[in-house]
């Protein structure tokens, strides 16, 4: 009895459980299945509205007007509009309403066409107006605008650049007025009374920091007029759009000034060489000074310098590079004194002379008995130097023509010259040429 009551006891509330739970899960499968069917409704809903959304109507009032010329291109086209681009109406489109909310002023076409048109002067044209796809014009207004035609025709302007914000360290300058360009002129081609306010094509260069090196700086061009201000270039076409200009930025620099030697035979302990002035300050742009530091005035011949003396000379710098002071430039002293190299002589006869490259069919005899030669010499052996230690040589090749005339004279010492003895002066023999004998 007790047993019996006990388990139908625990049996209904196991039964009330089960039902309590079973009513719960069907209130959240319910919820879910609504959440989902207005997420679909949403969805078809703007499947629907894009697909097959209600015609509405949408008033654009800024649509942008163009004036187009087909002719432009052609040089001998004999109109051009001067006004009317840039001219704005009012449009009113019919469509679906989600095609009209996507638009904007830019993708509706407007324009006039005057490439018909013959007459200068002011003119009213009709404006054209072109639908967007899937849209259709419902009216639009002004029907025409004003344009303005002038004859075409085409200049030829200079290129000039202009340099702005920048900074020079102390020391240095830039040719501001005088930039080299990759361009002079270009041609400005257009209406010509746009054109008669042209002076020029500018381009404007900015350089940001201080300025040491010299710098290029590529940029568009800008048409202005001669105070400056900027031309409107709606109407106008230029054969060149951009330029580049070259700035050299410049700065001083002292050098020191040199002599050099054709042989060297100018040795230390014989010779003494000066110039005056020894340095000299020039100017001319950075990258060409840092690589200079001296200047040779004048390469010397040391064997046409027979005795002491001052020589003059106006000195030719490299290109690019200028004296400060012009007059420092053209008086550079060269002075030269023999101290121990002492100039000797010895006379030589003739018939030591030898005679080369004789002309065919020629007879060549030497006018001279005997010749002087010079000879500078620190070593004491040029005192015991004689006529045999020298080598004279005649190249006759020139001596073509019969008769008496001066032929230079090589001479060379046997042993080679050297810094403690070398030859000095320049030589010449007189030849008689006449035909050889048969």
């Amino acid at each position: 009895m007790h047993n019996q009551g006990f388990d139908e006891t625990k049996n209904s509330i196991d039964e009330g459980i089960s039902g309590g739970r079973s009513q719960s899960g069907t209130r959240r499968e319910n919820g879910i299945t609504m959440v989902l069917c207005i997420i679909a409704a949403i969805c078809i809903w703007f499947y629907v509205m894009s697909i097959d959304s209600p015609t509405a109507t949408e008033t654009f009032s800024s649509v942008s007007v163009t004036v187009i010329n087909d002719r432009d291109l052609a040089m001998d086209s004999p109109l051009t509009p001067i006004s009317g681009t840039g001219s704005v109406i009012e449009v009113k489109l019919k469509g679906r309403k989600t095609l009209l909310n996507n638009l904007r002023e830019e993708d509706i076409e407007a324009y006039v066409d005057v490439s018909e048109v013959q007459t200068t002067g002011k003119g009213a044209y009709a404006v054209v107006v072109e639908a967007p796809e899937g849209t259709v014009i419902e009216d639009y207004y002004p029907k025409e605008i004003n344009v303005y035609m002038d004859k075409r025709s085409t200049i030829t302007v200079p290129v000039k650049a202009q340099l702005n914000q920048y900074s020079l360290v102390s020391g240095y300058t830039v040719n501001l007025s005088s930039p080299t360009l990759d361009i002079d002129t270009v041609q400005v081609s257009g209406p010509e009374s746009e054109l008669e306010k042209i002076d020029r094509a500018l381009l404007s260069v900015s350089f940001p920091g201080s300025i040491t090196r010299s710098f290029y700086s590529t940029g568009p061009l800008m048409l202005v007029d001669a105070n400056g201000n900027e031309v409107n270039t709606k109407y106008l076409s230029m054969s060149e759009s951009e330029a580049t200009a070259r700035y050299y930025v410049y700065t001083t620099k002292t050098i020191d000034l040199n002599v050099a030697y054709k042989y060297g035979y100018f040795s230390e302990n014989g010779t003494r060489v000066s110039v005056t002035p020894s340095r000299i300050e020039v100017k001319g742009t950075v990258e060409v000074l840092e690589s200079i530091e001296s200047h040779t005035v004048a390469t010397i011949d040391e064997t046409m310098i027979v005795e002491d003396g001052t020589h003059t000379y106006q000195i030719k710098l490299p290109d690019g590079v200028e004296p400060v002071d012009p007059g420092a430039a053209e008086n550079v002293s060269i002075g030269i004194s023999f101290t121990d190299a002492k100039l000797r002589k010895v006379r030589i006869p003739t018939s030591l002379v030898q005679i080369i490259n004789v002309p065919e069919g020629k007879k060549i005899e030497i006018l001279d008995t005997a010749m002087s030669i010079n000879f500078r010499c620190t070593a004491p052996s040029g005192m015991q130097m004689t006529a045999y230690d020298f080598n004279i040589t005649v190249d006759a090749a020139p001596a073509v023509n019969n008769g008496d005339q001066y032929v230079t004279a090589t001479v060379t010492m046997k042993n080679g010259n050297t810094a403690e003895m070398y030859t000095v002066g320049d030589y010449s023999l007189l030849l008689r040429v006449s035909d050889a004998e048969e």
